[in-house]
């Protein structure tokens, strides 16, 4: 098991990741902190396929107002996700392709809730997508993420882990393919603190609502997936091309997990619901 999990450049996303067990529990988690009611009109932004609009359709439909929106940047990703959708007669779903950036020209109506799950860390710019989202919302109304990638989704007691696993990557790179990574740090990577996340919200107008951390068990899956995600690699080994990158990170997290007989390695979740002032 490994690399058959990616066969084309098109999986190099996120999209696959999305359909593992304990990320569906993470974000099925996120959803439920959101407190979504049926009839409301509720944005799923970065949707993908659709994973997440399932969940929040599950909360909201069985009202004749019940809206979700679905908003992604990949064309491919909102086809499969329209196609996941098309018998839905209960409430209304829709999809848009735009960026998160220009969320509020795209969405023309005030919606109750926007849930952003598992993205706000690729946003070069948070402070103008927060606007953005404010800009969408109701007064009152609730926005919802979460992270794995912030400055403390790493335990200190699985140092020794993500050590082992790039030292094995950098080998492997060097040996099989004559590279080394660049040295200069994608955004991706350059990760905020809950704390600075929090500030950056009171800074657009939201409240915190609920916060909390969650530590999951992640398997071998988890981080083979992880491992085909274009931003995680660039963050890894900067500058190496992303199909290499993931081959060689994908080789060495088998090794490494043989090496420390592992069967999960435990990361945070960041979870915070804001409300719109």
């Amino acid at each position: 098991m490994g690399d058959e999990l990616v066969t084309q450049s098109d999986d190099y996303s996120f999209s696959r990741f999305a359909q593992l067990g304990f990320f569906r529990e993470e974000n099925a988690r996120l959803v439920a902190m959101a407190g979504l009611r049926p009839g409301q009109q509720v944005v799923d932004l970065a949707c993908g396929p659709g994973e997440v609009s399932k969940l929040i359709l599950d909360k909201v439909r069985g009202a004749h107002e019940s809206l979700v929106i679905g908003v992604d940047m990949s064309s491919q990703a909102l086809q499969q996700a329209r196609q996941e959708f098309a018998n839905v007669r209960d409430a209304v779903v829709r999809f848009v392709q735009a960026r998160a950036e220009d969320l509020s020209g795209t969405i023309k109506q005030r919606v109750d809730a926007v849930v952003f799950c598992n993205a706000i860390h690729l946003m070069p710019d948070k402070e103008q997508v927060l606007q953005e989202i404010n800009g969408t919302l109701k007064p009152g109304g609730t926005f919802a993420f979460n992270s794995t990638f912030y400055n403390g989704s790493q335990l200190p007691e699985t140092d020794s882990f993500y050590r082992r696993w790039m030292m094995r990557a950098l080998r492997i790179l060097r040996s099989e393919y004559s590279m080394m990574p660049d040295r200069e740090k994608v955004m991706a990577r350059q990760q905020l603190t809950p704390n600075e996340y929090k500030e950056l919200l009171s800074r657009n107008g939201f409240l915190i609502a609920n916060e909390h951390v969650q530590t999951i068990d992640v398997p071998i899956e988890g981080w083979l997936y992880i491992s085909t995600f274009s931003d995680f690699v660039q963050g890894a080994l900067p500058g190496v091309p992303i199909e290499t990158g993931s081959k060689v990170l994908r080789k060495a997290i088998h090794q490494t997990f043989a090496d420390m007989n592992l069967t999960f390695v435990q990361r945070n979740w960041l979870e915070i619901v804001a409300t719109r002032t």
